[in-house]
């Protein structure tokens, strides 16, 4: 599974999603890994947009993994 990692915040959301759309096959997942929160919210008002689906959400202690898939 491929892994993205969101390093800061905006733009670089945008960048990593566009960047997954483009990358992943049908019914392809990847994680997308980061310290910020608010990620989660995001991706999940978002993925619909870009072809893409929020699969699961870990939130842990210092940062949160969503998995999705194309």
């Amino acid at each position: 599974m491929k892994t993205y990692e969101i390093r800061g915040p905006c733009p670089e959301l945008a960048t990593v999603l566009a960047k997954a759309a483009a990358e992943l096959g049908p019914g392809e997942e990847a994680k997308i890994v980061s310290r910020w929160r608010y990620v989660v919210h995001d991706v999940k008002n978002s993925a619909g947009y870009i072809g893409l689906e929020v699969v699961d959400v870990k939130e842990g202690p210092n940062h949160v993994e969503i998995v999705i898939r194309k």
